[in-house]
C-alpha cells in the first residue's frame, strides 16, 4: 500500500534531516613544521571537526614526509606524500604553533635518520617513518601491572579484552631517557601509575624491536 502524500513527504523530510544532522564535516585550520631533515620532516596539522552528537572542536595530527612516503596519496587527514603518525590534544587551541611543545615532547627526532614517537606505546623508525618497531606496555609480565577496574563486559566476567584500560588517563605511560642508534639499538625508561613498581622500568632492544627486554629499576 502506498503511503499518503503527506506521510510520504514527512518521512522524506525526516530522512533528509537525519542525514544532515548526522553528516560529518571537517575543515583544515593551519599547520606548523617542527622538524626538517634529509631523511624525514614532521609537521602538525590542525583541523576543525564536527561529528554531530559526538564531538565538535579542534583536533590535530602529526604528519611525516620522507623519501619512502613520496608516493603516498592524499587522504582525509593526510597530505599527498605525507603519512599520519598520531594525534595531539587540540580542543580549544588557537593555532598550530601553540601545540608544538607537546608535539616535540612526543615526537623525538633522535637524529637525522631515526625517529621515536610516544603515546600509549613507544615507536621507533629507522626507515623514514614508513615502518615502526613498537613496544607495548601491555606486554609486560602480569606481576608488574596494577590492573585498573574493569567493566562487567571485560574479561574475566565478560568476553572483551580490556588490557589497555590499565594505561589510560592518569595511567598513561611516561617515557624518558630515550636513546637509539643506527645498529638497531633502542632503550628508554617508562613510568606509569598502571605499574606496581615504585621506580621506572628500563626497556631495551638490540635488534630493531624484534625482541625486547624489560627490568624494573630501583
Amino acid at each position: 500500500m502506498r503511503a499518503p502524500p503527506l506521510l510520504a513527504g514527512a518521512a522524506l523530510a525526516l530522512c533528509l534531516w537525519v542525514a544532515s544532522a548526522c553528516s560529518v564535516s571537517r575543515h583544515r585550520l593551519d599547520e606548523a613544521v617542527f622538524h626538517e631533515g634529509p631523511d624525514y620532516s614532521l609537521k602538525l596539522v590542525r583541523w576543525y571537526e564536527d561529528y554531530p552528537l559526538h564531538f565538535t572542536g579542534e583536533t590535530a595530527v602529526v604528519e611525516c614526509r620522507s623519501p619512502a612516503t613520496l608516493n603516498e596519496p592524499a587522504g582525509q587527514r593526510n597530505d599527498a606524500g605525507w603519512v599520519v603518525l598520531g594525534s595531539i590534544p587540540a580542543l580549544g587551541s588557537k593555532s598550530a604553533s601553540e601545540l608544538l611543545p607537546e608535539a616535540r615532547r612526543r615526537f623525538l627526532p633522535v637524529d637525522e635518520h631515526i625517529l621515536v614517537w610516544t603515546g600509549l606505546t613507544l615507536n621507533a623508525s629507522w626507515s623514514g617513518c614508513r615502518g615502526f618497531a613498537t613496544w607495548d606496555p601491555t606486554t609486560l609480565p602480569a606481576d608488574l601491572i596494577d590492573p585498573a577496574p574493569r567493566p562487567d563486559y571485560c574479561k574475566p566476567k565478560g568476553t572483551a579484552d580490556c588490557k589497555y584500560e590499565d594505561f589510560q588517563g592518569e595511567r598513561m605511560p611516561d617515557y624518558s631517557n630515550v636513546r637509539a642508534s643506527a645498529d638497531g639499538a633502542v632503550e628508554f625508561d617508562v613510568r606509569s601509575k598502571g605499574l606496581r613498581t615504585g621506580g621506572p622500568i628500563h626497556v631495551a632492544s638490540r635488534d630493531f624491536g624484534k625482541t625486547w627486554e624489560a627490568a624494573p629499576q630501583k
